[in-house]
């Protein structure tokens, strides 16, 4: 009796498992990739895409200047 709700040494370890379990999920929700926000990672992908319309000539050096200083500012 009681050995799912804590008795004995399987259960013992069961129940720090999921209290660890518990704790990296509640951490992965509210602490995770908080470090690079998705609008960082859009800038740098959309300097990546202007710059290569700049390299295949799709847009003129002009063009890239003002749409890179538009991305700058956000």
């Amino acid at each position: 009796m009681g050995h799912f709700m804590g008795g004995g040494l399987f259960g013992g370890l069961l129940n720090i498992f999921l209290l660890f379990l518990f704790i990296t999920i509640i951490y992965k929700i509210f602490f995770a990739n908080k470090s690079s926000t998705p609008k960082d990672r859009d800038t740098e992908d959309s300097l990546r895409i202007l710059d290569a319309r700049l390299a295949r000539g799709e847009i003129s050096e002009e063009e890239y200047q003002r749409l890179r200083k538009i991305l700058a500012r956000g």
